[in-house]
């Protein structure tokens, strides 16, 4: 048997002394005594971002240091949901991540609605840094069903869930490099136009001076985003005019400072070029005096440089071969340490990591066998170890504009979203750098991840999850006072590695149990004794996780082609027909009842549906039942005794379509429903009210309250818990079909064609999967993401045809 020390995080005790069981340490983020503070980013591949109800979202988890791309085993724990538009969490996933690589899945309802759903992931550390590592992610369910079959036609409709109306408002906003205009400097001045919803707006035009003159003129890309040169004068005034397409607009620059620096920075895979400018009253007043560079990456110090003003202008360059790949700021200081100029920068990789996916063959036919060859190398060829996650899908779906280096290098580093993220990083685009040095001067100007926390006070609350935790409390049976310094003792046949541990109970009568790991639902017992090995006190159970409140970003829709929704309605209609899949589609429910009310449990909210509670006061005459269970296999509406072979045990009772009810007892609930209530005898019973709810999901749930007397929890067995616990996720596996003949009874219609969510290329950097085809004929998109085992982030893609 094994003690379990409660230290949820060993190398922190390492570094700040041992961290004592069940107390919650709180520190602020500069107390340099408590421990060093560090960051994880979590992301998550999904198969796509295009569903149907009804079908499977598969996805890859990594787990990454905070500060660079490199996987982390900080938290075994990562915590997956799905969220409708309403902010309403419709399923979740407790995934083990294991070295940092983890994967599951999401079983897509029939009942949901049309529309757009979250991703959102997370582990317990990053609960205190509130939303800012947080994973988001937009997908699109439809359940939009077009029947065209066997001569009959017709169409189903699933309601959308969250159409949108906003007028437009436009706006062009201008950013200096550097911060600010200053008098008779020539800077660079980059813009950005949206409107309301944060679409990007084509527009032109005119810098024009108080005389009427045109200084001069600028254009934007198809992304609203543009740069122009311009030099302020002394004492004069500026405004723009120009048009969104044919709508003309007005607005002013920013005004030009008297005095001050100018910088202009240009980057390529070796190096950081920057001009430095400074006008005649500045330099008057700093001739001869030393003025820093300084460069940041995730908050750290990378580069620390100076130079001395003996002109107005100066130019440095900067190798950044040893400097981390990503997002850096740069800043100018004077003399004095006062910040001047500051930009945003990309580090470029000079090591760039080569990727590839190579099909045995350009066209296929369907159901023909398709072997995909993945190879990572580096820039002189040599092998790369590499973490993947590979999706094959069809390509009516449109790709996914991010991938895993574009969210963790960028999207993750600046505020805001950003559209088609992963232009900035696809080689086939020769214009990428260019792109994306034009986004760090818009929207990532004077926005920094790394400032707001430094700026932050940052109270640490939540600890890194080692394993699942076990939480919970003994009490007198009676008077309701804690029982400190309790032997607390748990089996799990089921778990991985030790089966037993035990710890004590505080002051407070609260134990906890952590750093357990097991798949699935799980018997679990718990017991509780004195010292001297006397059983006693009322054994009870809190919630495995806490709730983490909902904080959605904003993220605009992707586009969604006008012929999609149709090809994947049809599709979808076959599949049902047919009865393609493990689930079918159920009529529209709709609610008539009156106002809703919810109850809350520990681990979901239930809201009342119109159904009538069942009501028994508890007399002598009911004192005949041979017990509560007997009692209420009689009389309870819908009772039905436990099936012989259910895995949980026999005890109790079940409802059709909602298994065993959710138990309170006295006002008290147990995180699962202990079973041991059944054998009461009636005489211990006040009163028994069963509520027939739903869950977030549409899913039916009853509770029993039992007012119970004192006598029935003066019982043996309180000290003792039998209960059934979910542990980790099993993801299931993804069915590929193997065709032996192109023989077709039923249509395979299959939009992801494969997926492999955990690969990993051998010695001579090599991987290969194989796979059969489905009957659906045009391009087929081939993306894979993923980390090197030296913690760089890679991302490609290929394509295939069927004909």
């Amino acid at each position: 048997m094994k003690t379990l020390r409660a230290i949820t995080f060993i190398f922190l005790s390492l570094i700040s002394g041992q961290i004592l069981g069940q107390q919650k340490t709180t520190a602020a983020a500069d107390d340099k005594g408590s421990f060093k503070l560090f960051f994880e980013k979590a992301y998550v591949q999904t198969d796509r971002a295009y569903y149907s109800s009804g079908e499977d979202v598969w996805f890859s988890a990594y787990l990454v240091n905070g500060k660079s791309t490199s996987l982390t085993s900080t938290s075994n724990n990562l915590y997956v949901e799905l969220i409708n538009s309403k902010a309403q969490l419709i399923d979740s996933k407790l995934i083990r991540m294991n070295g940092g690589l983890g994967n599951g899945d999401f079983k897509l309802k029939d009942t949901l609605q049309t529309g757009w759903y979250t991703i959102r992931s997370y582990t317990n550390w990053m609960r205190n840094f509130g939303n800012d590592f947080v994973f988001q992610k937009k997908i699109y369910v439809n359940n939009t069903t077009i029947v065209k079959l066997n001569n009959a036609s017709g169409t189903a409709t699933g309601k959308a869930d969250n159409l949108v109306s906003v007028t437009s408002k436009k706006t062009i906003t201008f950013f200096p490099e550097g911060g600010s205009l200053v008098e008779g400097l020539t800077s660079i001045v980059a813009f950005k136009t949206n409107d309301e919803i944060g679409n990007a707006l084509k527009a032109k035009g005119s810098v024009i001076s108080s005389k009427g003159d045109t200084v001069t003129t600028f254009q934007s890309t198809e992304a609203g985003m543009g740069i122009f040169a311009f030099t302020p004068m002394a004492d004069e005034k500026y405004k723009v005019e120009g048009f969104y397409g044919t709508e003309k607009f007005t607005s002013a620059l920013p005004v030009a400072i008297k005095k001050g620096f100018s910088i202009h920075l240009t980057t390529d895979s070796a190096s950081i070029k920057a001009s430095i400018s400074t006008n005649e009253v500045s330099f008057s007043e700093l001739q001869g005096k030393p003025i820093s560079i300084v460069i940041k990456h995730a908050g750290d110090n990378i580069y620390t440089g100076s130079i001395t003003l003996t002109k107005t202008s100066a130019s440095v360059t900067i190798p950044t071969k040893d400097l981390p790949i990503g997002i850096a700021v740069l800043t100018l200081l004077d003399h004095l340490g006062r910040p001047q100029c500051e930009r945003l920068v990309y580090i470029q990789s000079a090591n760039k990591i080569n990727l590839t996916i190579n099909p045995d063959k350009p066209n296929y036919a369907a159901r023909e066998k398709v072997t995909l060859n993945v190879k990572a190398t580096n820039s002189l060829g040599a092998p790369i170890k590499t973490n993947l996650s590979l999706a094959v899908v069809d390509g009516i779906i449109p790709p996914d504009a991010n991938n895993i280096v574009s969210y963790l290098t960028l999207q993750t580093e600046l505020k805001g979203e950003i559209k088609n993220a992963d232009q900035y990083f696809d080689p086939q685009n020769a214009g990428r750098f260019k792109q994306l040095d034009l986004l760090l001067l818009t929207q990532g100007w004077r926005e920094y991840l790394w400032r707001k926390l430094a700026d932050s006070s940052i109270k640490i609350s939540e600890m890194p999850e080692p394993g699942i935790t076990i939480r919970g409390s003994v009490r007198e049976k009676i008077a309701n006072k804690p029982m400190p310094n309790m032997n607390i003792t748990l089996f799990g046949s089921g778990f991985v590695g030790n089966k037993i541990y035990t710890t004590k109970t505080d002051a407070n009568g609260r134990y906890f149990l952590d750093g357990l790991n097991w798949s699935g639902n799980q018997a679990i017992k718990l017991s509780s004794q004195d010292n001297k090995g006397k059983k006693g006190g009322w054994l009870q159970i809190d919630s495995v996780s806490k709730p983490f409140p909902l904080n959605l970003k904003k993220l605009n829709p992707f586009e969604i082609p006008t012929n999609l929704n149709t090809e994947v309605s049809t599709r979808m209609a076959y599949n049902r027909k047919f009865k393609i899949g493990d689930s079918i589609m159920l009529d529209e429910v709709k609610i008539v009842a009156g106002r809703k009310q919810t109850v809350q449990l520990f681990d979901e909210t239930l809201s009342t549906f119109g159904y009538p509670d069942q009501v028994f006061n508890i007399t002598a005459a009911d004192y005949t039942f041979k017990g509560l269970e007997h009692f209420l296999l009689t009389k309870a509406e819908g009772a039905r005794a436990v099936s012989i072979d259910d895995t949980t045990g026999n005890d109790g009772i079940v409802f059709p379509r909602a298994g065993r009810p959710r138990v309170v007892v006295n006002n008290r609930q147990d995180l699962q429903d202990r079973l041991d209530y059944y054998s009461l005898t009636m005489d211990q019973v006040n009163k028994i009210v069963i509520r027939h709810l739903l869950n977030t999901s549409g899913d039916d749930v009853y509770v029993m309250y039992l007012d119970l007397k004192d006598s029935a929890l003066r019982g043996p067995n309180l000290n003792l818990l039998n209960i059934n616990l979910n542990g980790y996720y099993t993801a299931r596996s993804f069915y590929s079909p193997s065709y032996v003949s192109n023989e077709a009874i039923v249509k395979d219609l299959r939009t992801t064609v494969f997926w492999a969510p955990l690969l990993k290329t051998n010695e001579r950097g090599e991987v290969s999967v194989s796979f059969y085809n489905s009957d659906n004929k045009g391009n087929v998109n081939v993306r894979a993401d993923g980390i090197t085992e030296q913690g760089a982030a890679v991302a490609t893609k290929s394509t295939y045809k069927v004909q």
